[in-house]
């Protein structure tokens, strides 16, 4: 529909008005011209921001902008008539029914970065490590200190078994010890005597002052203290094996954390009879947790180049978590076609928990120069996304830009635009209320904590 500026008509006139125009006159006498598909629109941004003020209790404000709605049906029925009187209407009306109060609004700027393409996947967190912690002896348990929940380190105390029974074959044990030890130092002493009686035997013998059958006997007598000797020994050392071994027995009737964990099950009570191999407690690692996401597998190439351009955040809040490592399995799910990316997350204060979900970029593309502007700049209304671009001037009014909005980058968002350009300023907060051309003051708005 076309729109033309025509020369003020007196109201007194009766000449028909051809076309379909309103015209509004400014403070410097500039005529501005509205075609009717404007005004439409213009009574229909009205009419939502009356909504608006209505249901926050902005009683006055919507009452005002019910005024305007109605100048603006009147300008608008007076199209129908296209007579000289509706002109004077026409003429008369706008500057009331256009006329919008400043908003206010918080601003950001729009700069040209270098930025890569990513797209999301989703993924959710598991544990580095994850354990059912058995005992390995059988027993009475004594006592159990840890809870469901508990932060223990690790080598720290989960639960102890009763070791009376064990202990008492310890001291047996040490008891039968020390007499194979004197038992040992006895043999030790037969057979010093026997080799010592063996070689004055010897030279006996060669005096020809004893037999042969004397110093055979000599000699048997100190194979016989070798043997008992070594047997002795032999002795001394299955004890102390066995005592080794009983002492392993009696440490593991305390069960220990094998690293840092949180306890999320307990199995056992106190006072309850355990067996070898018998699950205590569940524990998952802390201090790192792996997010296991499934990419398409068309990604793979860029991917498998460079993985740590990898980003992940929490599906709730979209928070970005700071990533330790990144490893891409190479195996192609061949139902599914995806392959799955480990990405290792620093989680020291313990917020994360197994089973969360969660949102990954994964990089699609090479870095490229693009237009970045805060997130919250961008409003969607289905299929479009648009900012608001304030113009400096005597005084500042958003115009409305339509964007593409190609991709995340942490709080901000690379844009595809014609109409906005790097140092461009746009509405990042209150720009919900706006419509295209109305007026803006940059003013401090309430926090949400003092609207509460």
């Amino acid at each position: 529909m076309s729109t033309a500026t025509l020369p003020t008509v007196p109201a007194h006139e009766t000449q028909p008005v051809t076309g379909s125009f309103a015209i509004e006159q400014d403070a410097a006498g500039h005529a501005r011209t509205f075609s009717r598909a404007q005004l439409n629109a213009m009574l229909a941004q009205v009419r939502a921001r009356q909504l608006t003020y209505a249901l926050e209790g902005d009683f006055e404000a919507s009452a005002g902008l019910a005024e305007r709605a109605k100048s603006l049906r009147a300008v608008i029925a007076a199209f129908a008539s296209r007579s000289a009187a509706a002109f004077a209407l026409l003429v008369l009306l706008p500057s009331l029914a256009l006329a919008q109060p400043a908003s206010p609004v918080r601003t950001g700027e729009v700069s040209q970065q270098m930025v890569q393409d990513h797209r999301m996947v989703t993924g959710s967190l598991q544990a580095v490590s994850r354990s059912n912690i058995s005992a390995q002896e059988s027993g009475l348990v004594d006592r159990i200190l840890v809870n469901e929940g508990s932060l223990i380190a690790e080598g720290e105390v989960i639960l102890t078994l009763d070791n009376r029974r064990l202990n008492a074959q310890v001291r047996q044990a040490e008891a039968e010890l020390a007499n194979a030890q004197a038992l040992v130092t006895q043999h030790e002493a037969e057979l010093k005597l026997a080799r010592f009686n063996h070689e004055r035997e010897q030279g006996v013998y060669q005096r020809g002052a004893s037999t042969d059958q004397e110093l055979n006997e000599r000699a048997t007598q100190v194979q016989v203290s070798e043997a008992q000797l070594a047997a002795a020994q032999r002795t001394v050392e299955r004890i102390e094996r066995e005592l080794e071994h009983l002492s392993i027995r009696v440490d593991d009737l305390t069960v220990r954390a094998p690293f840092d964990a949180q306890v999320v099950a307990r199995h056992i009570e106190p006072g309850e009879w355990i067996d070898p191999g018998q699950s205590v407690v569940t524990l998952v690692s802390t201090g790192l947790i792996e997010a296991r996401i499934e990419v398409p597998e068309r990604y793979a190439p860029t991917v498998m180049q460079d993985p740590g351009s990898i980003f992940v955040a929490l599906s709730n809040d979209g928070r970005t978590i700071e990533s330790v490592n990144v490893r891409p399995i190479p195996q192609v799910d061949p139902r599914a076609r995806t392959f799955q990316v480990i990405v290792t997350l620093q989680n020291d204060t313990n917020e994360l928990v197994p089973g969360m979900s969660i949102n990954a970029w994964v990089p699609t593309s090479e870095e490229s120069l693009a237009l970045v502007a805060p997130k919250d700049a961008v409003i969607r209304n289905g299929r479009d996304a648009y900012v608001f671009k304030v113009n400096a001037g005597d005084t500042d009014s958003a115009e409305r830009s339509p964007v593409r909005v190609l991709f995340t980058v942490g709080e901000h968002v690379a844009l595809a635009s014609e109409d906005l350009a790097a140092g461009d300023t746009v509405v990042v907060e209150g720009n919900e209320r706006l419509f295209n051309g109305a007026a803006v003051t940059l003013a401090q708005l309430p926090t949400p904590a003092e609207t509460n």
